[in-house]
């Protein structure tokens, strides 16, 4: 008996360091395993990368859309003030001499047909969409550059 008492001591003494190691593994395994479950969400799959792009592509239409309706909008505001000067111009015009309306007759069609050109492009512009509202843009810049020239050139030739 007492051998086995002797025996069972270096046999317990086995077991809770068997035990005590196994703890030890199946505890560092717990903590792997929130780690492993970071690491996880972390990678990106075909999916993810799929709907990144569709929110990207809804983002930039969203941007473009808000864009071309605050240009549309400056544009609104040019025409009107076209529409003053114009008419402005009309009645300057009907205040001068034959001869003056004569010589400034054609300055006159040449605006009118300019505004006529600008309402076209107008509603191009509010037509277009996304790459041809960018390219209908840069159009309508120059028009509206060649526009408030051939105002000015009007109005000077009529302050004479």
């Amino acid at each position: 008996m007492k051998f086995f008492g002797f025996a069972a001591i270096p046999a317990l003494a086995a077991l809770c360091l068997i035990m005590t190691g196994c703890s030890e593994q199946k505890q560092t395994t717990e903590e792997a395993s929130p780690e492993k479950a970071k690491v996880e969400s972390l990678a990106t799959t075909p999916e993810d990368i799929k709907k990144e792009a569709m929110d990207l592509a809804k983002t930039t239409r969203a941007y473009t859309e808000e864009q071309k309706a605050l240009y549309e909008k400056k544009i609104q505001e040019k025409m009107v003030l076209y529409s003053r000067k114009f008419s402005e111009l009309q009645t300057k015009l009907a205040r001068m001499n034959e001869q003056a309306q004569a010589d400034l007759a054609a300055e006159m069609e040449n605006l009118s047909r300019k505004k006529a050109e600008m309402i076209v492009k107008v509603r191009e512009l509010q037509a277009a969409s996304g790459e041809a509202y960018k390219d209908l843009k840069e159009g309508m810049d120059r028009a509206m550059a060649e526009m408030d020239q051939a105002y000015d050139q009007a109005m000077k030739r009529f302050d004479k």
